[in-house]
């Protein structure tokens, strides 16, 4: 997840920081403690070559996806929010379906058991983590349909461009809970129950089966217009995103960068050739 994007690492630090609060007391323990710190220096070192190029053309630089409204504006944010139904279902006889944001028939059986696991069955011991996650998960969800109330949030957090890309999240949080909610019932189980799911189970695969894309007819990338760039800022540049990732005097001349030569300029100095390519 911390990968997957830059600003979705930005957010998991924050998620994993209100974990963090939640088990503060558990920092008492000096061995705890030093797990944490070990942790910590890992995810630094490991994501440093994520984070050093960001801070980097930070400091150094001025590139377009750094300005106000560069990534997004409240307007295409509020756009980025989904229907209710898209939640539930996905209308695979439509000409192109370019996303698909369902959360899925086993995910939402699952998290429903909820009510009995915390009522009768959960364990004591990882209650509390149990029902942050599940409040997190049910939270990401709600969080990226177009009713939810923003409110004075939406310039903060429009820099995450999109509202659905917090279904990474909710994905995450539900599949713990889906898991607990499975190993804490199924202890309860005798044959009759598995030979009722797994027929269940059966039919549903079977049901779905028929709705798979199978040829995507993806096209080439010989087929995109590579370098497109046109004085519209709102037309794509394939490599370029929109033109965030310009720096901001290259993205006001971009008549600049459709007629530049396809070589290389030396700001100083002379370009010296070895021979080889």
């Amino acid at each position: 997840m911390i990968l997957t994007h830059i600003l979705m690492t930005v957010l998991t630090a924050i998620m994993a920081c209100v974990y963090l609060c939640i088990n503060i007391s558990k920092l008492k323990d000096k061995e705890i403690l030093k797990q944490l710190g070990i942790s910590i220096v890992c995810m630094i070192g490991i994501s440093a070559f994520f984070w050093m190029p960001m801070l980097e053309t930070y400091f150094s630089a001025d590139y377009v996806v750094y300005q106000k409204g560069g990534m997004a504006t409240t307007e295409s944010f509020n756009e980025s929010g989904l229907d209710i139904k898209s939640l539930l279902y996905t209308n695979r006889k439509e000409e192109e379906v370019t996303h698909i944001f369902e959360i899925g028939i086993p995910i939402l059986i699952m998290v429903c058991l909820s009510i009995f696991v915390i009522k009768k069955k959960i364990n004591k011991i990882y209650k509390k983590e149990y029902i942050l996650f599940l409040a997190l998960g049910i939270l990401s969800t709600v969080i990226t349909v177009k009713q939810f109330p923003w409110g004075i949030f939406e310039d903060i957090f429009q820099i995450i461009q999109f509202k659905w890309r917090m279904l990474l999240f909710s994905n995450f949080f539900l599949a713990v809970i889906c898991a607990i909610n499975m190993g804490t019932i199924i202890k309860f189980f005798n044959y009759k129950d598995i030979v009722v799911i797994s027929s269940v189970c059966i039919l549903y695969t079977g049901m779905i089966i028929p709705m798979l894309q199978i040829d995507l007819e993806i096209q080439e990338i010989e087929q995109y217009t590579i370098g497109k760039v046109t004085a519209n800022e709102r037309d794509t540049i394939i490599g370029m995103g929109k033109g965030e990732y310009l720096p901001v005097k290259s993205n006001e001349n971009r008549e600049y960068i459709r007629t530049r030569e396809d070589t290389v300029y030396a700001i100083k100095g002379t370009r010296k050739y070895t021979g080889s390519k």
